[in-house]
């Protein structure tokens, strides 16, 4: 019995090494066509799409092939494709010879380390941290992250049960500040927004009267905006107006 058991488990494994190394050779062949083949071999349907306002959705979500998933991440300027990323990893629990092959295949598109580590693919990752339009692009890397989607698009602090604090919010709270404020309200990513009106209403004093006229004015496009933001509060993460957390965090102590 035991021998039947591990022949199978051995069958099985090699069946999904089969399906990963054949998926990678056509995914790399997509990737280097363009990037629509890219996105049919990863059959990328046009659905649940975050509605993330200025017209500006993100999709995310992923496709699991034999023992591998590629999970992806993807940024569209009115229903055309802006920016994407695509992420993927070697399970730690291959055999070396296995990590080796997974290695050598990714390889083909990927940046892997002698780690097995597998860095992800990113395209259009600079047009994605522009700002909407009424504000001029600044040449800083930190404030582009921050503007990205793909930073993360939960307003909240700590989040989940183990109340992790967000990723999206530890980039914020490394680079806000007085003057990047203002600019930070026309990012593409709704949180970011949100996390910047939320540091202007409970640091008031700190601005002067011209910066809080033009910043007033800002906040005041935003909610008109009809859109829906998700926001994490505790365990759970649900959607809320903007206009109405906007409202809210007007009364910050």
């Amino acid at each position: 019995m035991w021998h039947i058991a591990f022949s199978q488990q051995t069958e099985v494994e090699k069946y999904y090494v089969r399906a990963d190394t054949l998926f990678i050779s056509q995914l790399t062949e997509a990737y280097n066509t363009s990037t629509e083949e890219l996105l049919k071999t990863l059959e990328v349907k046009n659905d649940r799409r975050e509605d993330l306002g200025f017209g500006y959705q993100l999709k995310e979500s992923g496709k699991g092939v034999g023992s591998t998933s590629f999970n992806y991440k993807i940024l569209y300027y009115k229903n055309e494709v802006v920016a994407y990323e695509l992420s993927t990893y070697i399970k730690a629990n291959k055999s070396i010879s296995l990590k080796n092959l997974y290695k050598e295949r990714l390889s083909a598109m990927f940046k892997v380390s002698d780690d097995y580590e597998v860095e992800p693919i990113y395209s259009g990752i600079d047009r994605a941290g522009y700002p909407l339009d009424g504000a001029e692009k600044r040449t800083d890397n930190k404030l582009n992250k921050i503007m990205n989607p793909f930073a993360g698009i939960i307003f909240g602090n700590r989040c989940g049960i183990v109340m992790n604090i967000l990723n999206n919010r530890e980039l914020f709270n490394e680079i806000i500040n007085t003057d990047n404020c203002e600019y930070l309200l026309y990012s593409i990513n709704p949180a970011t927004r949100l996390m910047t009106v939320e540091f202007y209403y409970c640091n008031l004093t700190e601005f002067s009267e011209n910066q809080k006229n033009s910043i007033d004015l800002r906040i005041e496009e935003l909610k008109k905006v009809p859109l829906l933001t998700r926001n994490c509060y505790g365990c759970n993460v649900g959607s809320e107006l903007t206009e109405k957390t906007i409202t809210e965090l007007k009364n910050c102590r």
